[in-house]
């Protein structure tokens, strides 16, 4: 397996960078919203570099709070760094440098932020294991697998496994059949089906295996209509 850090092993710019005007800005909003919101504190090191004292939210942030912050916090690092990355090797026509000395000043805050299991909301379930599932097909972002990807329905086996300990919600994710995404039964994403397993609600109507328990199902609920 490999890990992409982004920001978190570096202490501020190698040299400076020009952005499209407006992105200082953005930088400095997204840290200090985070730092509000959580009630980060800010300390110095000998050195110092500044950081984030503790990475938990204070007393009192619900945990509906702490894993929306987080995954925009950091949805809004990893976009940040393939933009820094990207302009690096092409500067933005007409736009505005970020200096190495102004990155000190926020470079503390370009860190991704953990959440633990306990604090997941059901929202933040399914996001993370949609980024599960996008790393296993060989999509992912800050893991990559150094084999071979699983195929859509090894992929789901191993999201049913998991989901033994971490689906508190019943959300019940698999892969339908023939397709390649992860949903869920719990907003009709997919129907249990006893011969085909998951399928979408379309491949279903459209299923012409014989004595399908579904179409058999339904055309039972509509002869009782």
């Amino acid at each position: 397996m490999s890990y992409k850090v982004y920001f978190d092993m570096s202490t501020g710019l190698s040299k400076p960078v020009t952005v499209p005007k407006g992105t200082l800005a953005k930088i400095l909003e997204r840290v200090h919203f985070t730092e509000n919101e959580l009630g980060y504190e800010i300390e110095e090191s000998p050195n110092g570099h500044r950081y984030w004292r503790d990475k938990k939210p204070k007393d009192g942030i619900s945990d509906e709070v702490f894993c929306q912050v987080a995954s925009k916090h950091n949805s809004f690092v990893i976009a940040l760094y393939e933009e820094l990355e990207r302009y690096s090797e092409m500067p933005a026509v007409d736009g505005e440098t970020l200096t190495i000395e102004q990155s000190e000043g926020y470079w503390y805050g370009l860190v991704t932020i953990h959440v633990p299991i306990e604090k997941w909301t059901e929202d933040y379930y399914r996001e993370r294991m949609d980024e599960l599932y996008e790393t296993m097909r060989g999509r992912g972002e800050a893991v990559t697998f150094d084999s071979k990807p699983l195929t859509p329905r090894q992929a789901a086996d191993v999201m049913n496994i998991f989901s033994q300990y971490l689906d508190k919600w019943d959300l019940r994710l698999d892969v339908p059949k023939g397709h390649d995404y992860l949903a869920s039964s719990n907003d009709g994403g997919y129907y249990w089906c006893e011969k085909c397993g998951a399928v979408t609600e379309e491949d279903a109507a459209n299923c012409t295996k014989r004595k399908c328990p579904i179409k058999a199902e339904w055309g039972e609920e509509e002869e009782s209509v």
